[in-house]
Parts: structure tokens; C-alpha cells; sequence
């Protein structure tokens, strides 16, 4: 069954294992779809938000509508790893995957460590994204997450931004928002492959940080390899240890995200993956 606004206001005790902000996105009724076993005490429930999902409780009962609710090339972040069992007996070619949390540290971000990667950018523009640059990062073909989780410009430009780093007109690296809540955002970092290893997803996210640090919202940094790791820890995160997620890599009966759809899209902001996925907040070189 569908988690309604009145149903979720109940579960969210089932997701204090869970510290990632599109949890809270969630609860707070602004990006992502539910679904659980049952309305009164469900044995599970499982969140979808973008191309991530997070699943708590008992994976018993896992139907073909559920299966349908997973899309594939997608992430499942769950409460405990019996779920890899539970979707691969749907059909659902999986396998564990290791990611990386990282944490602000008590002291909090410095502003001047972050000010110095923007005076020692080089010769690039570093810009804050408008018309032109939602544009570019929509359509952009070396990361299709940078505006994911928004319905268009006007949304984006209104709930997130995203700090663009070009070399001549070219974009080169950009770190967006992922996603947001009452409190911060979840940050989406990646530097197109001809310019990587050039230092520029520091200077996006030096940028992107420092806009946060204004707003006086927390930036979330999730890393899925240990570059994103490396690269967060230049900026003033700590790491705070690795943990075992899900990665869904195809589903059944070539199984796509039109078929998906026909069931639960109504109630879910821009679900639609496209054909291949770089999961948020990675590939950051």
C-alpha cells in the first residue's frame, strides 16, 4: 500500500536507524514515495527518493508490486541485509555495495579553508547557477543527477542551487542539490571525465559549502567511493566509517521504468530514472 501524508506522520520511529537527509526530505512530505506491508504497524516499509531507497524492518511478503516499485540501476539503503535476499528472490539482479558517511565536525566547517580553494581556483569561472545552468545541468551527459529530484527550473531554482565550474564554456565540474530539507541539503558533486583530477570538484563544493554555511543550513556529504571520501575530507568532513547498502542493477523481464510507472508514478516527484545511473554525491575526481 501507498504511504499517505496521514500514514507517514506515524512510521517515522521506524527510520531512526537512518540519518540521511532524504529521510527527512521525506517526512517532511517534500521528495520521495512510500510504500509499506500495511497501514497499522507494518512489518516493512520501504522509501524511494530519486534513484535511492531506504527499507526498514522485515522484508517478509515482498510481492511483484513492490518488485515493480524498485527501478532498476538503483541504490537500496536498508535497516538490515536480509533485504538483498528478499530482492534478489523478486527477480532483481543485486549484489551488496560498500558506501562511506562522513560527518561535520563539532567545531563545524571553516570558512576561510573553503574561501582558499576559490582564490586558488586558476583559470576557471566559478558560477552560481541560473537559467543557463539549470539548463546545462539538465541536459548535462556526464551526470544525470544534478537536478534529479526537481520538477523543473523554477523548482529547482526555488528549493536548491548548485555552484557550476566552467573552463572556457565548457562545464567542467558542479555540485547541486540533491535534495533538501527544513534543515540542509543533500549535496550532488561531479566533474565531467576530460577534466578530473584537476582539483575542480573541490572548488564546486568549496562553493556549494560556503553557500550553505550562509544560509545557515547543513550540507550531507554520502559518499559512494573513497575519491568522494577523500575529496569531502579536503573540505572539513570527517569520515565517519563505511556501510553496506544494495545495488540494483536490472530487473526481471527486461523490466523498465515505463512499466514501473504504470502503477506508482502518480504519487512520485520525477521517479523515471534514465537508462543508466552515477548514484549521488560520487564520481568525484
Amino acid at each position: 500500500m501507498y504511504v499517505t501524508d496521514n500514514d507517514r506522520k506515524g512510521l517515522r520511529h521506524r527510520f531512526d536507524w537512518c540519518g540521511d537527509s532524504m529521510i527527512s526530505s521525506y517526512f517532511e512530505g517534500i521528495i520521495g514515495t512510500g510504500v509499506a506491508e500495511r497501514r497499522d504497524d507494518p512489518r516493512w516499509m520501504l522509501i524511494r527518493s530519486g534513484d535511492f531507497y531506504f527499507a526498514a524492518g522485515e522484508p517478509v511478503g515482498i510481492d511483484e508490486a513492490v518488485r515493480d516499485f524498485i527501478l532498476p540501476h538503483s541504490v537500496i539503503i536498508p535497516e538490515d541485509m536480509k533485504w538483498l535476499e528478499a530482492v534478489q528472490a523478486c527477480g532483481l539482479e543485486a549484489g551488496p555495495y560498500t558506501r562511506y558517511r562522513t560527518r561535520i565536525p563539532e567545531k563545524g566547517l571553516d570558512r576561510a579553508l573553503l574561501e582558499s580553494y576559490l582564490r586558488n581556483a586558476g583559470c576557471v569561472t566559478v558560477k552560481r547557477a541560473g537559467e543557463r545552468e539549470y539548463a546545462l545541468l539538465r541536459d548535462c551527459e556526464w551526470e544525470n543527477a544534478f537536478v534529479f529530484n526537481f520538477s523543473g527550473m523554477e523548482d529547482f531554482l526555488t528549493n536548491g542551487f548548485a555552484w557550476c565550474v566552467f573552463i572556457g564554456d565548457e562545464l567542467a565540474s558542479a555540485a547541486s542539490t540533491y535534495g533538501w530539507y527544513s534543515g540542509g541539503y543533500e549535496l550532488q558533486i561531479a566533474t565531467a571525465p576530460m577534466f578530473r583530477r584537476r582539483g575542480l570538484a573541490a572548488v564546486s563544493g568549496a562553493a556549494f559549502l560556503l553557500e550553505c554555511l550562509d544560509r545557515g543550513k547543513r550540507p550531507h556529504w554520502d559518499a559512494a567511493n573513497e575519491t568522494s571520501v577523500r575529496i569531502a575530507q579536503r573540505l572539513g568532513f570527517e569520515y565517519a566509517g563505511e556501510y553496506q547498502a544494495i545495488s540494483v542493477k536490472a530487473t526481471p523481464h527486461n523490466h523498465c521504468a515505463s512499466d514501473a510507472q504504470s502503477d506508482f508514478s502518480s504519487d512520485c516527484l520525477n521517479s523515471t530514472p534514465p537508462c543508466w545511473r552515477k548514484a549521488r554525491r560520487i564520481w568525484v575526481i
